[in-house]
This record gives C-alpha cells, sequence and structure tokens, in this order.
C-alpha cells in the first residue's frame, strides 16, 4: 500500500479560496487575532504594489485540513484570513456609505450582496443575518459574527477584550486606507477593487494536510516564520480534544499558566525537554507524534499538564542564575550563570530531574559536574553535542527512575565527555577568545577565574569587577611592534587567550598602544595579581605561546572533576 502524501500543495487566488461554498473554522483553542498596524501596513503596502503592477502578488501560503465536504480547519494563515476578510469589509461599509447617501443605492446594494457572498457568507433568509465563510476560535468568533459582520460599532471600544479590539482597529485601519487611496470611488470602482485587484490578484500556496500530525511534521520540517507559534497551538488543540466538557477549563489555566510563564514561542522546546527527561530521546520534529502515541485520555493530559507546571518553574530557574530558587546559594547561582554564559542546554532535562530526585548535596555536586565537563566539552574543545545529549537522555531517564542517585554515578556515566587533561591544556593552549562581542564575557570569565586562581581563593566577579581586558600585543599595534610581531601574523595572536590581562580601566588607556617595554610598568601597579606576573623582558610569538600553556596548566585544576583522578 502507498504512503500518504504529507502535503497537497496548489496556487489559487483568494477568490478561488473562498469560492464553491466552502468555509474555514479556526481551530477552536487556535491563538487569539494579533495582528498589530505593523503588520496591517505591511499587507496595505503589498496591496499598493498590487495595484500599481497589475500582477499577481503571492501572499504566501495557508494550511489547511479538511474536515468535511467543503469545510476546512485553518492550520496556518488564520491571521491573514482574518485580516483580508475585514479588508473585504471595510469595502463594503465605504459601497454602504455610498447607498447611505443616496447614491446607487439599487446597484451599490447589489454590488454588496455579491461581494458578500464571494469573500464573505451568504445572508440567512430567516434571521437576514450574513452567515459567515470563515468562523474564528473561541474567543474572537462572537465578535466577528455579531459586530464585524453585521457592520454593528461595538458600544464601547474600551470594554472589548484585546483580541477583539485588535480586530475592530484593523477594520477601521483599512476603512480609513482606503478612503485615502480612492477618495472618490464609486461603488462599481470599489467593487472593482475588491474582486478584482484583490480577489483575483492575490495568490496563495494552499497545502491541505491530512491531519494535525501531518501539519506538525510539516511546520518541523519547513522553517519559516510563524512555526513555534502554530506547533503550540497544534499540540493544545489536540491535548484539549481528550478533556471533557467540564474539566476544560481547569486545564486550559493550567496550559495559559505554563505558557504564559516559558513563553509560548519557547513551549515546543521546553515540552521536548521535558518528556526526555523520562523518557527515550525524539527529535522536536516527532515529538506530536509520540505524545499522540501515549497521550490518549483526560487523566493522561491532566497528569501531562500538571507535570509541566510542577516542572516549568525549575526548568526556568536553571536558566536565570538569578531565580529566587537559587537567592542565598552561591554555589548553583556560580554554576547556572556558567553554563548560561557557555550557551549549552543539553544538561536541562538531567538537571530537572535531578533537582526533584538528589539531595541538596548531590544536586549541587551535579551542577558542577556539568559546568566543568561543558566546558571543557563545549567551550574549550568545541565538539560536537550530539553525543552528549545522547548520553544526558540515558542519564536523566536513570535518574528518573531512581536508578542513579549521585554526583558520581553521574559522571561515571557521562566520562566520556570529560576531555582529557592532555587534550584540555592542548585545546586551551591555541584558543582565541575575542574581546568583543558576545565572546567578550566569556573571556572575562576565563581571565577572572585564573585571577582568582591566582590569588588562591579569590572571588573576584567577572560581571561587576571594572576590570578591563588589556591586550598585550595591542589591536591596533604601532610600528614599533613589527620587529617582534610582523604585521602579517598580529591577527593569529591579538586575540590569543595568552595576549590578555585584567587591568585597571585608566592603567589600559593610559599604556593602550605603547610597546612592551613601556606598558612593564602599568603592569607592576596594577591590582591584578595576573597583570604584575608579566615579568618578561620582551614579548614576543614564543613567550606569548608559553605563556598561554602556562595558564593552560593552570586552568587544567580550575576546571576539574575530583571523581577523574
Amino acid at each position: 500500500m502507498a504512503d500518504k502524501n504529507l502535503m497537497t500543495p496548489s496556487t489559487t487566488s483568494l477568490s478561488g479560496l473562498l469560492g464553491n461554498g466552502i468555509t474555514y473554522k479556526v481551530p477552536i483553542f487556535q491563538r487569539d487575532y494579533s495582528w498589530k498596524e505593523d503588520n496591517w501596513t505591511d499587507l496595505w503596502e503589498d496591496i499598493k504594489i498590487l495595484l500599481d503592477s497589475g500582477k499577481d502578488h503571492y501572499m504566501g501560503a495557508v494550511v489547511l485540513q479538511k474536515v468535511g465536504e467543503k469545510q476546512f480547519l485553518v492550520i496556518d494563515g488564520q491571521q491573514r484570513f482574518t485580516t483580508l476578510s475585514l479588508l473585504a469589509l471595510a469595502v463594503i461599509k465605504r459601497i454602504q456609505d455610498l447607498i447611505d447617501s443616496g447614491i446607487e443605492s439599487d446597484n451599490n446594494s447589489e454590488r454588496i450582496k455579491e461581494l458578500r457572498r464571494g469573500f464573505l457568507g451568504q445572508k440567512d433568509p430567516a434571521s437576514l443575518h450574513y452567515s459567515s465563510k470563515l468562523f474564528l476560535n473561541e474567543n474572537n468568533d462572537p465578535f466577528y459574527q455579531r459586530n464585524l459582520l453585521q457592520l454593528i460599532s461595538p458600544q464601547n471600544e474600551r470594554t472589548l477584550i484585546d483580541s477583539d479590539r485588535l480586530l475592530w482597529q484593523a477594520f477601521s485601519y483599512f476603512y480609513n486606507k482606503i478612503g485615502e487611496l480612492l477618495p472618490n470611488a464609486n461603488g462599481a470602482e470599489l467593487a472593482t477593487f475588491l474582486s478584482k485587484s484583490i480577489g483575483d490578484k492575490t495568490m496563495f500556496i494552499k497545502i491541505e494536510v491530512e491531519d494535525e500530525l501531518s501539519a506538525y511534521t510539516l511546520f518541523e520540517t519547513l522553517n519559516y516564520r510563524g512555526v513555534d507559534l502554530t506547533v503550540t497551538d497544534l499540540l493544545k488543540n489536540y491535548l484539549f480534544s481528550l478533556i471533557t466538557p467540564s474539566d476544560l477549563r481547569i486545564a486550559k489555566d493550567i496550559w495559559k499558566k505554563v505558557a504564559t510563564s516559558v513563553g509560548i514561542e519557547k513551549f515546543p522546546i521546553f515540552l521536548r525537554h521535558f518528556w526526555i527527561s523520562r523518557k527515550p530521546l525524539v527529535r522536536q520534529e516527532q515529538l506530536f507524534k509520540t505524545i499522540r502515541s501515549e497521550i490518549n485520555s483526560n487523566q493522561h493530559v491532566f497528569s501531562l499538564l500538571n507535570d509541566l507546571d510542577k516542572y516549568s518553574e525549575i526548568y526556568l530557574a536553571l536558566q536565570d542564575p538569578y531565580s529566587i530558587i537559587w537567592q542565598g546559594n552561591k554555589e548553583r547561582i556560580k554554576r547556572i550563570r556558567e553554563m548560561k554564559l557557555f550557551g549549552v542546554k543539553q544538561q536541562l532535562p538531567l538537571l530537572m530531574v535531578a533537582k526533584e530526585k538528589f539531595s541538596d548535596q548531590e544536586f549541587d555536586k551535579t551542577l558542577k559536574v556539568i559546568s566543568v565537563i561543558s566546558f571543557r566539552y563545549n567551550v574549550i574543545g568545541s565538539r560536537q553535542a550530539n553525543r552528549m545529549e545522547e548520553l544526558y537522555n540515558s542519564v536523566s531517564q536513570k535518574i528518573f527512575n531512581a536508578t542513579l542517585a549521585t554526583a558520581q554515578a553521574v559522571f561515571n556515566e557521562i566520562k566520556e565527555l570529560y576531555v582529557s587533561d592532555q587534550d584540555f591544556r592542548n585545546d586551551f593552549s591555541t584558543i582565541e577568545l575575542y574581546s568583543y562581542g558576545r565572546s567578550k564575557k566569556l573571556a572575562r570569565y576565563v581571565l577572572f577565574e585564573l585571577e582568582n586562581n591566582l590569588m588562591q581563593g579569590g572571588d573576584r566577579d567577572f560581571e561587576n569587577d571594572p576590570a578591563t581586558i588589556e591586550h598585550i600585543l595591542p589591536e591596533n599595534a604601532s610600528a614599533a611592534w613589527d620587529h617582534d610581531f610582523p604585521q602579517i601574523i598580529q591577527p593569529n595572536y591579538i586575540y590569543r587567550l595568552g595576549n590578555y590581562t585584567l587591568l585597571e580601566d585608566h592603567l589600559n588607556r593610559d599604556c593602550e598602544v605603547l610597546p612592551f617595554d613601556q606598558k612593564k610598568p602599568f603592569y607592576t601597579r596594577s591590582q591584578y595579581e595576573m597583570s604584575k606576573d608579566i615579568n618578561y623582558n620582551e614579548w614576543n610569538p614564543t613567550i606569548l605561546n608559553n605563556r598561554q600553556s602556562d595558564l593552560a596548566r593552570k586552568a587544567t585544576s580550575i576546571w576539574r572533576i575530583s571523581y577523574a583522578d
């Protein structure tokens, strides 16, 4: 049996999308309308380009899921769909203004009838209210159907929820823009603007998917704007579809709390990290399929939501050294600040479960193990992180299942990630760390750790201490340096760690571009031990290399795990 296609793409105009009696529904739990003036302006500028050129204009892709003979769910594209319907309503309101002024009343009434049929929906013969081709989510649809489709102004705009207010403001925005663009247009010109210029010339790629799983896989495969939000919506829609009506409000409250605290865009990443903290490793694009296979009841959903709520706080705290959770614990603040500085994330699932399962003492030791490994493996060694995630996942499951209970046991499981002393010294002896941009803070961290080691227990802080990074061979060296560092080789040495020292700002300014023999007195006057130790007679590539090798030996004892001995 042949595999089903992931998606069925085709190209169509806005009129084509809305024709043939097709209706579209935004899934009930999809996010609210959120476009603002910047988005409306972008769309309006697209329309003006279309008018000027007379050519078809591409408006992006819409992803739809067929759920009936002529009914689709709008999986992606609801903001554009909704906004274009508001634009159509604004044109119709302009034509209605002509009727209210007694201008071509019969002809303009017929035009409104045809435009509504083509872009918005039919009039119900019983209620005489207009039905809709588009149904929004549970929060926005009542206002959209009751007010906007009927062209009824809200009694008090300030009492509207934020998303309904945006809907009304978008309608007003396009109503005003149409008046500016076509100030004296008659009904025929306005109808042509909507039906021909917009309806026939705005082109979309229509992508039909079979189900939520196909949509999720598509979004994870294609990397374009808005993917993370849509993936989150799909997850939410699936989970809420399993909830009994009586429990739905509670589930929504928990979801909102977690999504707000973690951040809606980061929610899929958090969900994956939570999942692999206790279950086998799964790629992001396979996460939705895995969840669907294991979460299939009201009870399962609440268990998942409650655990997500429980773990979200520690997940955020593991990325925020100044979280109230760590208040007063200098060691934890130090280690979590280090891992944030190193830019590693593979450890988060492991540390989430370690925080819950381990004693405080063993958790603190585990933080150090992971931080030191991250420095040796990721920062200095620049090793690939794939193996790291595999090992961390294996350990995380063992911690969750209570088969590991100590930091040493954790280290024994992941010790292949601990770069050997010899390899670490070699890597450290040649590393460059730029003293600008994102790398500057990392360079300061390394220098201050070395300084504190020289002070035999110093506690200078790399973020708060006022020291500056002094380049012994200056970044803009004068000709006096050419003898020892010919200009052609200077770029190879300026940002080497062995060329750095810590120096007071005023001393740094005074000696910045001086020759080495004139810099030395400034180093002697410094309060920083590493500057005082620079007592060489000259400064050349050999001495720089030797100094960095010496720093590498010190670094090996600083970033060290005792279990490895």
